[in-house]
């Protein structure tokens, strides 16, 4: 019974099935309590990946989009697995993956630094129907379960055609170690990428966010997230949605004394009672961890709910280029998933 409880407990933040929670209960044991606390490296490669996870673009679009492609997470003390819909795994892979283009390249020939974008240094090998994704030297892992894993590589190739045609990607140059030009661009930036530095140290915030980021998605649709350097104390990582209404779905969650984030209300910014969080009129709440960083919750104030047609039409073109690849390379299409979301 203790079990089932703590199973129960894991689900409201994971959104797994019961019997998927129950299991990983089995596995990590119960003294891991219903959702583990990640190590310092497993907890530094999630603070990055979700980094990267919050800037995806998805291509087919639409307004009730699932919040960053993510089903369900199933996180142990040492890895993190993510539930991710067949449709949306080419995106989130878009968004992972190292890359920089020839002009970056050839220009770093010169002053030894090249831009590159997505996770650097991220890897990735398949076991089975389960890609594993780590970053050589850190110890941690993401697994992210497919179908087959002629779809994970079919995904690759159209996250890549999503790039600019000629961009550089590390997966292909270094299949199982550093490029010199993600070193150089790592190292460039110690106070980010250093293990030890102060995103390091903060970095169990966005660990533990990314470990129940289906219960923050689940209230509303189609989500922004993105990243502000706070100096010394880490990074405020703001979360906004565009469908949505007050914070207050979540804040019972996210501040449970046995499961929910290890972080207070700020209450001083306009001296609000804390009733004024829980409340219609509320449209930002500040959630400020222990152990440095921050959460900002924020309400985008719509007057309407967006819906299909306040999109700009220059993503058709996006969603088109989408679609032809899927038919190139065999992938499962997104029109049935377009046309569902329609009605």
């Amino acid at each position: 019974m203790a079990k089932n409880r703590l199973a129960r407990r894991r689900k409201r933040y994971t959104h797994q099935a019961h019997a998927h929670a129950l299991e990983s209960i089995r596995r990590d044991g119960r003294t891991c309590g219903a959702i583990p606390v990640a190590v310092g490296p497993q907890a530094f490669l999630e603070a990055h990946a979700l980094e990267r996870i919050g800037e995806w673009n998805p291509a087919c679009w639409h307004h009730d989009i699932l919040g960053f492609g993510i089903t369900w997470v199933d996180p142990s003390p040492t890895s993190i697995a993510l539930g991710i819909p067949t449709r949306f795994l080419p995106d989130i892979i878009s968004a992972l993956i190292p890359m920089s283009s020839p002009d970056e390249l050839a220009d770093s020939a010169d002053d030894g630094y090249v831009e590159v974008y997505g996770l650097p240094g991220l890897r990735y090998r398949t076991v089975g129907c389960t890609a594993i994704l780590s970053v050589p030297g850190i110890p941690g892992r993401i697994e992210i379960p497919v179908a087959s894993p002629e779809i994970w590589e079919k995904a690759v190739l159209i996250a890549k055609a999503s790039w600019d045609e000629g961009s550089v990607f590390f997966w292909d140059e270094c299949p199982t170690d550093w490029h010199t030009a993600e070193r150089a661009f790592t190292e460039t930036w110690p106070r980010r990428y250093g293990i030890g530095n102060s995103y390091y140290r903060t970095s169990r915030l966005a660990s533990d966010v990314l470990r129940r980021l289906p219960a923050i998605c689940a209230p509303f649709a189609a989500h922004d997230m993105w990243f502000n350097s706070c100096s010394e104390d880490g990074y405020a990582i703001e979360f906004e949605w565009q469908n949505s209404g007050p914070p207050r779905k979540i804040l019972d969650l996210l501040l449970d004394r046995k499961d929910g984030l290890r972080v207070q209300l700020k209450t001083c910014w306009d001296e609000q009672p804390i009733s004024h969080f829980y409340s219609d009129d509320c449209t930002y709440v500040d959630l400020v961890s222990d152990l440095g960083g921050r959460l900002d919750l924020r309400h985008l104030r719509y007057p309407q709910r967006l819906s299909n047609n306040t999109r700009p039409t220059v993503f058709d073109v996006v969603r088109q280029h989408r679609l032809e690849l899927e038919r190139q390379y065999g992938y499962p299409s997104s029109e049935k998933f377009l046309s569902s979301s329609a009605m």
